[in-house]
């Protein structure tokens, strides 16, 4: 496992995801991202650990490091698109997007 020096955390909030413009690394001191989507920040903050997991990263520890950086004593569980959007009848693509990039 790649072991993470320094990561950046991008909040990037709900997006439609046959809109979303995406998360690179070029022109960045970093080597790969992640993007993870899901209901809350937590869901999509979870699947962006994950993503980097199976590529490779040691993420044991990062998630920790995140909690202490922000000042979280747990992933923000709000806002919730599946809340937003519960007086809608019709099938969404909105989720809430949150990228990860490590070196």
């Amino acid at each position: 496992m790649k072991p993470i020096i320094e990561y950046q955390l991008i909040d990037h909030g709900i997006e439609n995801s046959q809109y979303f413009q995406g998360c690179g690394v070029a022109f960045t001191s970093f080597d790969d991202v992640a993007t993870g989507i899901g209901d809350t920040p937590a869901d999509a903050i979870d699947d962006a650990l994950e993503q980097l997991a199976m590529g490779g990263w040691e993420t044991d520890d990062l998630e920790k490091r995140i909690l202490a950086d922000e000042g979280w004593k747990a992933f923000p569980t709000s806002p919730s698109v599946s809340d937003q959007l519960a007086d809608e009848d019709s099938e969404s693509e909105l989720y809430y997007h949150v990228s990860i990039r490590v070196k």
